[in-house]
């Protein structure tokens, strides 16, 4: 073998190695969803309509048509379209400004290739008429991967917690 042949092998070997090592896995991916999720759905006090119609846009694109939400304690079940979900981040953070929504504690197990499934604590921090709050929830969330992306494909409301 000549030193051409050594040093592209080597070359390939360091480059696969590194794509290996430097890529994102899975879990990783669907964390950055989450994160995104949250940042996108939580509501700045000077927002303008511009930034908050992005960020909703983009919150909606993370998630699979149509998206399930289910939320046990209240007997609540429903799929909704891309322009329901769209709605509803649009109501929240209309009703909620100056809203932080975060994922804490969050657990993400592969199921398969292009099924996993997250248990994650939903925390939100607002304030309202009565003052400021905190809110948790437990959240049971599906995710599917569709065309190589992780897309959110129902949540599940598994726990109410209130502080």
């Amino acid at each position: 073998m000549n030193n051409k042949t050594l040093y592209i092998l080597l070359a390939v070997l360091v480059i696969g190695c590194g794509a290996f090592f430097l890529l994102p896995s899975d879990e990783d991916k669907i964390n950055d969803n989450l994160i995104s999720l949250a940042e996108n759905c939580s509501s700045a006090l000077n927002e303008s309509v511009i930034e908050t119609m992005q960020k909703v846009s983009y919150a909606t694109k993370l998630c699979a048509i149509p998206c399930k939400v289910q939320i046990e304690s209240r007997n609540f079940n429903g799929e909704f379209s891309q322009k329901e979900m769209s709605d509803h981040i649009l109501m929240l953070k209309k009703r909620l400004p100056n809203t932080t929504i975060s994922f804490q504690d969050i657990n993400i197990s592969l199921i398969n290739k292009t099924q996993a499934n997250a248990i994650a604590t939903l925390q939100i921090n607002g304030s309202s008429v009565d003052g400021r709050f905190t809110d948790a929830y437990e959240v049971d969330i599906s995710v599917n991967k569709y065309e190589g992306k992780w897309l959110f494909s129902s949540f599940t409301v598994v726990e109410f917690m209130k502080r």
